[in-house]
């Protein structure tokens, strides 16, 4: 692979996500049990429905962590080291943040959407919830308009005629609608079997 996150997807608003950038959780490794003592070794990995499509090595420091993997393309070994923080709680307790590589930022998620781990910021990357919707959302628009039209219902489905009684211009322009819709719709399902597909191929 070019990287752990390469052959990332974009989201229409020209953003990669944050789904598909290989996010690292500090919080979830704290839960795990993960970040101690120092100097211990272990296996991340992350699945696409139940199969793994990608690993990372990590050896926890005192105020660090080394993350590394290798590259199938080439069998280089990629490290990166990754500063680690923690700040005291209000109720008691410490909390652990990872201090992106690139701007410093205190951060509870990293990802890796080329070779390196940073920020959120930093990758440019979007949250899945401001894009990762929108192929459904079309999805919802074009059968409630095949509602309306008396079309089964299923964008996969034909189309059928114009309702009797409705003017054939309201019925061109939902028509017009439609179609633009679905077209998304299936451009959003193929980009995303596409995304699937090179990731199960690493």
């Amino acid at each position: 692979m070019g990287g752990i996150g390469s052959g990332r997807r974009s989201s229409y608003g020209g953003k990669a996500e944050t789904g598909d950038a290989m996010p690292l959780d500090i919080r979830q490794l704290n839960r795990n049990g993960l970040l101690a003592p120092a100097g211990h070794s272990f296996t991340w990995q992350w699945t696409v429905r139940n199969q793994p499509v990608a690993g990372l090595s990590i050896r926890a420091g005192c105020n660090e962590m080394t993350l590394s993997y290798r590259k199938k393309s080439t069998g280089e070994i990629v490290e990166q080291r990754v500063e680690v923080e923690t700040t005291t709680c209000t109720y008691g307790g410490t909390r652990p943040w990872f201090t992106c590589p690139r701007c410093r930022s205190r951060v509870a998620v990293i990802y890796a959407p080329g070779q390196y781990f940073a920020c959120r910021k930093c990758c440019n990357l979007a949250y899945a919830t401001q894009s990762a919707r929108v192929g459904d959302r079309a999805m919802t628009k074009a059968d409630k308009i095949r509602r309306r039209l008396g079309w089964p219902a299923g964008i996969a489905n034909p189309t059928g005629g114009k309702p009797k009684g409705m003017h054939w211009k309201t019925f061109d322009r939902l028509r017009l609608q439609h179609d633009a819709l679905k077209h998304f719709s299936f451009h959003d399902i193929a980009r995303k079997l596409g995304f699937l597909h090179r990731l199960l191929e690493r």
